[in-house]
């Protein structure tokens, strides 16, 4: 009689094997052992079902594979299994071919008649190593997903953006991630990337607005020497450098029309040709793609391919303005203070400014002013007043209090003339140490020309 393993050691079971009675056999025994069964013949079979939710926690792999019955058949199957364990087997016990399973991954190898108490032992090592890894992945996700700038954060809609995000990560799924401009769009596609089983593979990310349609071609798909002016050698493209990982497509509604029907086509068939090239190339890849725009409209007034639309949108997550989510705030501002000014703290007052804001640029713009006042402390200062947040905001006339867009707060005072005389100050060593040379000192100071005669005239300073 046959001793279940613990619970820990159980799972989801891919056996792949062309032999019927083996079959039949192999998946009596491991449902013995308290497994979950799925039985595939072949190769085509096998990627099917290693393809379908819920995923297998372990392969075990017959190198014979039909139909030419060859081990190099079986060993190419080995790293398609990618992140999780693949126990190989043959009826040829030699050992190079071990050796060569090892190397493209596999976990362990077995000969032929295989002994059962061996393999009841090394499933159950192999099982609780899949167990591990995916514990280990779920914990990078968490990680990315609450320390990360634009994912940390209690309120509500930033909880059920984390859950959505552990919960789809693990799956192989497209994903289509909406959101307003500066919202972590890319955040979320890194976080998707973590909790993936291809998260040990590239994260490639490309704008698909930057470029024209030409080049971004040739950085997706890559070109050939010789292919256009100043292509001098071969390149390869962002696809196949993201193989067996995963391709952000970043603003994919701004991407040029000529590259939609070409995107499209990969996405259907998993080939592309190089810039120049006439021969396929194949690429598996996991998509996610963003965009602030609304796509659906896109496609309404035929700007954005409509079955191009489909084959992204498969699950479609959005992130929430900041302006949504203002019990992040406080916890978000604190982060980007630390990463400046890692022993200060935001006053009672600043923290109110800061809930005050609608922050059309979400957490991108919240990130940039922290991280400006931040650097703006002097170096007995251990807290940011929000007089210094509206100096770095840019928000002070020449007296250092609020003007009209700022939000009015009471009792901003104290600090407000020791700000000016700070400014002051900084700008007449600038054009000292500049010689009078505006230019120069506007580069020193990090602002423009224009920005520097401003100051001066309101300043006082000639």
């Amino acid at each position: 009689m046959q001793t279940p393993p613990d619970a820990a050691d159980r799972g989801r079971i891919l056996l792949v094997d062309d032999e019927p009675a083996f079959q039949r056999l192999g998946a009596n025994f491991l449902r013995g052992l308290g497994h979950e069964v799925v039985v595939a013949g072949d190769a085509e079979q096998a990627l099917a079902a290693f393809a379908s939710q819920p995923a297998p926690d372990l392969v075990l792999l017959d190198l014979a594979m039909p139909p030419s019955m060859d081990p190099e058949a079986g060993l190419a199957l080995v790293p398609r299994f990618a992140r999780v364990p693949v126990i190989v087997w043959s009826g040829h016990g030699d050992h190079e071919l071990a050796l060569r399973a090892a190397e493209l991954g596999a976990w362990d190898f077995l000969t032929k008649p295989i002994d059962p108490d061996m393999l009841r032992f090394v499933i159950a090592r192999a099982m609780r190593k899949a167990k591990l890894d995916a514990e280990l992945r779920s914990l990078r996700a968490a990680q990315a997903g609450d320390d990360d700038m634009g994912l940390a954060g209690q309120a509500h809609a930033t909880v059920q953006l984390r859950a959505m995000v552990r919960r789809v990560g693990p799956t192989r799924v497209s994903v289509l991630v909406l959101g307003p401009t500066g919202s972590g769009k890319e955040l979320v596609a890194r976080a998707l990337h973590a909790c993936s089983p291809q998260s040990a593979s590239a994260f490639v990310a490309i704008h698909c607005g930057a470029l024209s349609a030409e080049l971004l071609e040739s950085e997706l798909f890559g070109h050939l020497k010789g292919s256009f002016t100043g292509a001098y050698r071969d390149q390869p493209g962002l696809v196949e450098v993201a193989h067996g990982g995963t391709l952000f497509l970043d603003e994919v509604g701004e991407m040029p029309p000529p590259m939609q029907v070409k995107l499209l086509r990969f996405l259907q068939e998993g080939t592309f040709v190089p810039v120049g090239g006439r021969s396929q190339k194949k690429a598996e890849v996991r998509v996610v793609a963003a965009t602030h725009r609304d796509l659906e409209a896109m496609v309404r007034d035929g700007s954005f391919r409509e079955d191009l639309y489909y084959r992204l949108k498969g699950v479609v997550l959005r992130t929430p303005a900041l302006s949504e989510r203002p019990a992040d705030v406080p916890l978000l501002a604190t982060r980007f203070l630390h990463r400046v000014a890692p022993r200060a703290g935001l006053s009672g007052n600043a923290l109110a400014w800061l809930a005050a804001r609608e922050w059309p640029g979400n957490v991108r713009e919240l990130k940039a002013l922290v991280e400006a006042a931040g650097a703006l402390l002097l170096q007995d200062q251990s807290e940011v007043d929000a007089p210094l947040l509206r100096l770095a905001a840019g928000e002070a006339d020449e007296n250092g209090t609020a003007t009209e867009s700022a939000a009015p707060l009471e009792g901003l005072g104290p600090l407000d003339a020791a700000l000016a005389e700070l400014e002051r100050r900084l700008v007449r060593d600038a054009m000292q140490s500049a010689g009078g040379n505006q230019s120069e000192a506007a580069r020193r100071l990090g602002i423009s020309r224009v920005g520097l005669i401003k100051k001066l005239a309101r300043l006082g300073l000639r």
